[in-house]
């Protein structure tokens, strides 16, 4: 037996259960998990924002050690430290053979780890071998979680949708794990100058001492275009993530966007924002969305980070048996960075 957190209906409680092992198929290893990093794509589930059918195990940044593998399994051995790309491409459609898999067409029929299939907050995980990345001893177990979900989506928002070049100048609009990851990869693409711009002055020291930003905005004192003033006096702003999504933060970031610069919204939000298409047309500026990232890209992570050239982001540790507790803190927008779930933590 082994213990799972498991999402039954929207507004309730994760509940603590239970469970058998979970059996693998010749393709499947089994994962023992010794990390797994939180979401704020969790907070959606259960607020009901991002539609999943329970009962169903959260959790989809997953790191541990492989304790079985299918008689298919080739890719990978038991004993094996490992993460899990949580997306599972169909690799036939359009889109996964144009290289971009991360928006598959058939993306919500096959197994998506911590949301249509068992995810990370559990003892045991059972995974797809070709959905495994082998995780170096030289990078602990909690960091590469979190490069599983929150490495990915900033890596594929820098460097596929923003495309940040040598010189360019970029703010990133919330200090989330996500945004840490956003400043550090940045910073590696050659920006010339990154702005954190956030409402918590933790936050905001934290990026700019460890994570990489040249300068800080706190939006709670300073209007964000005088903030870029002072910081990039008369440079603007080239590339702008936005992980806050509302109206006020798309009509901020417009306005400071140099001619012929890009908005990349990274947040998931579902509520209706109104912006004006003026500045849009005449400053000849992009708005695109950016989606999580392919098992390339969380590979090109694990790469950086075992050279030393990325920093992990998590920062506090809790118990399997803290789930809610800790899910709550994520939501009051208390954790620094990233929280994680250690299931062998007393």
């Amino acid at each position: 037996m082994a213990r799972t957190t498991r999402f039954y209906k929207v507004g309730e409680p994760l509940k603590l259960e239970e469970v058998d092992v979970p059996d693998i198929n010749d393709s499947e290893v089994l994962l023992k998990i010794r990390a797994a990093s939180m979401c704020y794509s969790d907070i959606h589930v259960i607020t009901g924002a991002i539609p999943v059918r329970g009962p169903v195990t959260l959790g989809h940044e997953i790191a541990g050690d492989i304790v079985e593998i299918g008689a298919d399994v080739k890719n990978v051995k038991k004993g094996d430290r490992a993460i899990v790309h949580f997306v599972t491409p169909c690799s036939d459609c359009y889109f996964c053979l144009s290289g971009k898999s991360n928006v598959c067409m058939n993306i919500n029929s096959t197994p998506i780890y911590g949301f249509s299939v068992d995810g990370g907050y559990a003892e045991y995980i059972k995974a797809d071998s070709a959905r495994i990345i082998n995780l170096p001893p030289t990078i602990s177990y909690d960091f590469g979680a979190s490069l599983g979900c929150a490495g990915i989506t900033a890596i594929h928002a820098v460097n596929s949708i923003g495309r940040v070049t040598l010189g360019d100048v970029v703010a990133v609009y919330g200090t989330g794990g996500v945004g840490m990851y956003v400043l550090q990869l940045a910073k590696l693409s050659g920006a010339d100058i990154a702005i954190a711009v956030g409402r918590t002055d933790e936050k905001l020291r934290l990026a700019q001492q460890k994570f990489g930003a040249d300068g800080t905005i706190n939006i709670t004192k300073e209007r964000l275009h005088e903030g870029i003033k002072r910081i990039s006096p008369g440079k603007g702003v080239n590339v702008i993530f936005d992980f806050v999504v509302n109206t006020e933060s798309m009509e901020n970031s417009i306005r400071v966007l140099k001619n012929s610069g890009k908005l990349i919204l990274v947040g998931v939000v579902n509520d209706q924002v109104t912006i004006s298409p003026k500045r849009i047309t005449l400053k000849e500026v992009s708005v695109a969305g950016s989606s999580v990232g392919s098992k390339n890209e969380l590979q090109l992570l694990v790469d950086l980070a075992e050279k030393r050239k990325l920093l992990g982001v998590t920062s506090v540790r809790y118990r399997l048996d803290q789930i809610n507790e800790a899910l709550r803190a994520l939501k009051d927008g208390k954790i620094i960075g990233r929280g994680y779930i250690d299931p062998l933590m007393q």
